[in-house]
């Protein structure tokens, strides 16, 4: 608990001096994260960067599209299909910070943990080899071969998922 305190006190420090602010990945994790900031601490001048081509990569490309729209209004900015290089000398001045962000949080690395899942519901590829559970545009649960999985009786989907689970 004294943790969260510390960082809650340490990103009010950033805040008032209009520091910025980079998060490096831009999946679940690292949206919410920024998106909070951006709420809580609106002084920050604040970037998000990922290797894939857009945010929220395993989500519809309309959740993406809306998240993105969502950031670029409130001021955050978007940089993708660019890998996270820390000792290149040119990858701040690449994303509009020359000397460096005052503080980075590195929110990347997630591996699914879906072991519960059957089999013909998880992809076989996608970050770390793998295993994420398949969704369809209503974020319903589906087969590998498209098809809504556990369904009732008059054929609509009754399990869905959504969080750093899904592909």
């Amino acid at each position: 608990r004294r943790h969260i305190f510390e960082e809650y006190s340490a990103i009010q420090v950033l805040n008032a001096k209009s520091s910025s602010v980079l998060v490096v990945g831009a999946g679940f994790i690292g949206v919410e994260w920024i998106t909070e900031l951006q709420h809580f601490f609106p002084k920050l001048k604040l970037t998000i960067i990922d290797a894939l081509p857009q945010c929220l990569g395993p989500l519809p490309a309309n959740a993406a599209t809306y998240c993105s729209k969502y950031m670029q209004r409130h001021g955050i900015k978007e940089y993708y299909n660019l890998k996270y290089n820390p000792k290149d000398t040119n990858f701040y001045g690449s994303i509009g910070l020359p000397g460096g962000a005052d503080k980075e949080y590195v929110c990347i690395g997630v591996k699914a943990s879906n072991y519960f899942m059957p089999e013909e519901t998880l992809s076989k590829f996608g970050p770390g080899g793998g295993g994420w559970i398949l969704m369809d545009t209503t974020l319903a649960v589906k087969t590998r071969e498209g098809k809504a999985w556990s369904t009732d009786e008059q054929g609509y989907a009754r399990i869905y998922a959504i969080g750093d689970c899904n592909y």
